[in-house]
């Protein structure tokens, strides 16, 4: 069972995902885990144009509804719309779907009264018209995500954070004071901790801890003492079967 009564409150939905993020920052920080640090605060604040952002934050979606005049005749609303008309073109800008905001504007998604998240699309209301050859119409555009998108991104994001903490205890110990006291832990054993949370748990392309080599004074004195010690106990062994030696000899 854990010790760290953060990780219970997590588990047990006692916590919300933004104070355990905050939380993570902190100790990140304390591991001068920049990778981890930086993970927490996209969530937490939302990401950059400039940002790579995690796989569990794209959704593909071909699905579009519109609300306009079908026909020239009909008028519809929310009704499916054949990607199609849409072309090649925009399909290509618009079907990978990267959802940075922040992890509260995130979690707002789920809190509407639709069935499906719509994004709005209506800028792309005269490429139908020209592709249907002005048999469509549309008022308004809109690009279906299902919810359960949104329910498996913050599910992805809670584990993340459980496996990080998981592992930061078992190292660490418990984790409910205000930082992590990594004295007593070499350089060596943190950059090897953060490269298991960054590599293993995010999904980071990190290079693994290089491998530390043993001091070159280390070397030389090794090459020195040990023919040293090899030519004394070679002397002393000598030494001690002489005697025996000669009696076999006389």
């Amino acid at each position: 069972m854990p010790k760290s009564k953060i990780i219970q409150a997590i588990v047990d939905d006692d916590v919300d995902l933004v104070r355990s993020l905050t939380r993570l920052q902190v100790l990140a920080h304390d591991l001068r885990n920049k990778e981890l640090e930086k993970w927490a605060e996209n969530e937490l604040v939302g990401y950059s144009s400039e940002d790579d952002v995690p796989e569990y934050r794209h959704a593909k979606s071909i699905n579009f509804t519109y609300s306009g005049i079908n026909n020239m005749v009909h008028q519809v609303e929310n009704a499916p719309l054949d990607p199609g008309f849409l072309g090649e073109d925009v399909l290509n800008q618009i079907a990978d779907v990267r959802f940075t905001q922040s992890l509260i504007a995130f979690e707002a998604l789920l809190e509407r009264s639709d069935s499906s998240i719509l994004l709005d699309r209506s800028i792309f209301a005269s490429v139908v018209d020209k592709n249907s050859n002005g048999g469509i119409q549309c008022f308004s555009i809109g690009q279906v995500i299902p919810k359960s998108f949104v329910q498996d991104a913050l599910a992805e994001i809670k584990n993340r954070l459980l496996k990080s903490l998981l592992l930061l205890e078992e190292e660490f110990g418990c984790l409910d004071e205000l930082g992590i006291d990594v004295a007593g832990h070499s350089p060596s054993r943190i950059e090897h901790i953060n490269y298991e949370i960054n590599s293993g748990i995010l999904h980071i392309q990190v290079d693994p801890p290089a491998q530390k080599e043993e001091p070159i004074g280390s070397k030389i004195a090794w090459n020195v003492v040990v023919p040293i010690i090899t030519t004394l106990v070679g002397g002393l062994i000598g030494a001690a079967i002489q005697p025996f030696l000669g009696l076999l000899m006389s």
